[in-house]
């Protein structure tokens, strides 16, 4: 019984000594920002993203447009680390993929927030879905498909305007 935890302590150590090689010969992206212990991964920012979108799709559609403002730049944030730590991601100039494509759709869904025109948001907020798909397509990540979405995940957040 001994040796055979014995042998299950060598194993878990030399598992755990590899595990922690390859976490530490790992290239790293681009220097880590002073302070900082994290660099997000792209898809990690663009899981983000994906939450804002669905965030501003109810905000707009129930006329939100307070949340439906700060979801945009916070979005706009997110695009600007992703273009400053990723600006060329697996041979593709993603820093100018983002700022020819998604702020162009982010400026127009913008206008129609400042102005409150629902109709506006609404196709506004397709084509910056839209937006989404062709910068994931130019990307050579078309298998990521974007929708306006259907139902809502959150049920500890109100989108309701106060």
């Amino acid at each position: 019984m001994r040796s055979c935890i014995r042998i299950v302590i060598i194993a878990l150590a030399a598992m755990l000594t590899l595990a922690g090689q390859a976490f530490l010969s790992k290239p790293q992206l681009q220097a880590q920002p002073s302070g900082s212990s994290y660099l997000p991964d792209l898809g990690d920012l663009m899981a983000t993203m994906q939450l804002r979108h669905l965030k501003l799709a109810w905000a707009g559609d129930l006329k939100n447009w307070e949340l439906a403002s700060y979801e945009v730049g916070e979005m706009r944030k997110s695009f600007a680390v992703a273009a400053k730590l990723y600006p060329v991601f697996q041979n593709v100039q993603l820093a100018k993929l983002i700022a020819d494509v998604s702020e162009p759709a982010l400026k127009e869904i913008d206008d129609s927030i400042k102005a409150k025109d629902h109709i506006a948001a609404t196709r506004a907020f397709k084509n910056l879905t839209d937006a989404c798909n062709s910068c994931h397509k130019a990307a050579r990540f078309g298998f990521i498909e974007i929708h306006v979405p259907t139902s809502l995940p959150f049920s500890n957040q109100s989108f309701v305007p106060r």
